[in-house]
């Protein structure tokens, strides 16, 4: 291109950018003008016209919540998603926004430069030391000492043996990502060749996700350790399946239910058919039967789970190189920081770029808000008058029975076996708590909850997710007593915290 041709283009970008800045201040200003004119109408108004102006350019809250996390107030009629959703009124959306919502998907320019994070020290934990640099040192010791055991050298520390997590942990709440990359070495890479690598890039063009897989391949072996918390339906176990086929073995894979287990065991022999014997697949109950043993690399599957006590020694298996999946990366606890902590370098990906690369389907949310049991029982009814293909979750063993009863259809719980033949061949049944996580039918039509762990948010992100494997279009339905909706309704965070509209309909006896 010559120099003339490039002078042209740059012109030509600079007129566009010119035209789309008039079109937005024009925007601005006709929506000022609809202010003025529907306020000015009432001439006994207390509206100040004089701060419009500034409203619209910064119609939003900061306020500061407790160490590094910030409540963010904005109207619910501009649609800004930042953070968690803690809660909304009528009128506001309260967003709670914190360190590891940067990591996890993009922050408006305009927020990320008022909230001021406090800056971290460059710090970078690697083979059991602290690596701090020279003019460091000293501060690093004196701030964590208490995970540290003697300085080595001038620029690096010693960490108390057992207490490495611990450290990283405490670096991540403050701030930093202290992962050192350990590429994956060469003599460990293999190519993919079988029959299951042709189905892995059918899938992948289907479902409009091969970008975002080699993004994060590059990423893993640069990296070695990695935690993916994409949406839904985007490819986490898909991603999985890659790194067995081109890593190799042995790897262990660590799910939190047999179900999910179950499907692993049933999709290796599709995608890793030259692996699969490379493969043990344990729940996180499972650490005496794997400790002993040296991996090349463990998955950790909807690795949330991970931080909880009776889990985090897991986090000590010997392992070359470390991957986690989580589409749900927050606890009841407030222990994120060791999601993060016990996986490795966290990549997310906002939710407007997925529903715009087309790479999830929303359902259709609607909540019930019902009198009492009887009326949930008489709209359960209703609704299961429509042939759809569904899952009813229910986590009462005993409510679950007695719907499974009285609709004819199976009931697929804890003793149950064979659980995903039975859901999969089933029009209808019922499902306890077995079936939340990681559980995928393509032709998944509606879930409908009648009983759940209380306020749970990940809970109901986990079961919403299972509608985003499917094919088809497809309703998500939560019936809740009154007393229920009031004492939970926490839990319908987890919908809108993304943007997605819920539905609200109270019926009365």
């Amino acid at each position: 291109m010559s120099v003339e041709e490039l002078q042209k283009v740059v012109t030509e970008a600079d007129a566009k950018i010119e035209e789309a800045i008039i079109a937005l201040q024009k925007r601005r200003d006709d929506l000022a003008s609809r202010f003025k004119e529907a306020l000015t109408k009432d001439q006994s108004s207390q509206v100040d016209l004089e701060y419009l102006q500034s409203f619209l350019e910064e119609p939003y809250v900061m306020i500061p919540k407790y160490g590094n996390e910030w409540w963010v107030i904005v109207p619910k009629w501009l649609k800004l998603q930042v953070g968690y959703l803690d809660h909304s009124t009528q009128s506001y959306n309260i967003f709670i926004v914190n360190k590891y919502v940067k990591w996890l998907s993009e922050i408006p320019s305009e927020l990320e430069e008022k909230l001021k994070f406090p800056e971290s020290l460059p710090l970078k934990v690697y083979d059991n030391m602290l690596l701090t640099g020279e003019q460091l040192q000293e501060r690093a010791w004196q701030k964590y000492n208490h995970f540290l055991s003697r300085r080595e050298g001038k620029d690096r520390i010693r960490i108390k043996q057992g207490f490495e997590f611990k450290l990283i942990a405490q670096l991540i709440e403050d701030g930093s990502l202290p992962f050192m990359a350990k590429p994956i070495a060469p003599e460990d890479l293999r190519p993919w060749s079988d029959s299951g690598s042709l189905k892995y890039a059918e899938i992948c063009k289907t479902k409009n996700i091969q970008e975002i897989q080699d993004r994060a391949w590059q990423e893993f072996t640069q990296r070695g350790a990695m935690g993916i918390f994409w949406a839904f339906g985007t490819g986490k176990s898909l991603f999985g399946h890659r790194i067995i086929a081109s890593v190799k073995g042995p790897h262990l894979v660590i799910v939190p239910t047999l179900t999910l287990k179950e499907q692993w065991l049933e999709r290796l022999p599709i995608f890793n058919p030259s692996a699969k014997n490379e493969v043990t697949v344990e729940t996180y109950h499972a650490y005496d039967k794997v400790v002993r043993k040296p991996w090349s690399v463990v998955l950790f599957d909807e690795c949330q789970h991970l931080p909880a006590p009776t889990f985090i020694k897991l986090s000590t298996i010997q392992a070359k190189y470390r991957i986690g999946f989580s589409g749900s990366p927050f606890r009841e606890d407030g222990r994120e920081n060791y999601i993060f902590a016990l996986t490795g370098f966290p990549i997310g990906m906002s939710w407007s770029d997925l529903l715009k690369l087309r790479i999830i389907h929303v359902p259709q949310f609607r909540v019930y808000v019902l009198p009492d049991r009887r009326a949930k029982d008489r709209k359960l009814d209703e609704l299961m008058r429509l042939p759809l293909k569904t899952i009813v979750f229910c986590d009462s063993l005993d409510y679950g029975e007695e719907i499974s009863k009285r609709l004819e259809i199976p009931f697929v719980y804890g003793e149950t076996r064979e659980r995903l033949d039975i859901i999969r061949n089933s029009q209808a049944c019922v499902v306890s708590r077995v079936g939340d996580e990681g559980l995928s039918d393509l032709k998944l039509e509606r879930i409908v909850e009648v009983a759940f762990l209380f306020g749970s948010r990940m809970q109901e992100s986990q079961r919403f997710g299972r509608l985003m494997h499917s094919e088809r279009k497809t309703q998500h339905v939560i019936l809740m007593t009154r007393s229920e909706y009031e004492a939970y309704q926490k839990r319908l965070l987890a919908i809108t915290q993304r943007g997605f509209k819920l539905e609200l309909i109270e019926e009365v006896a």
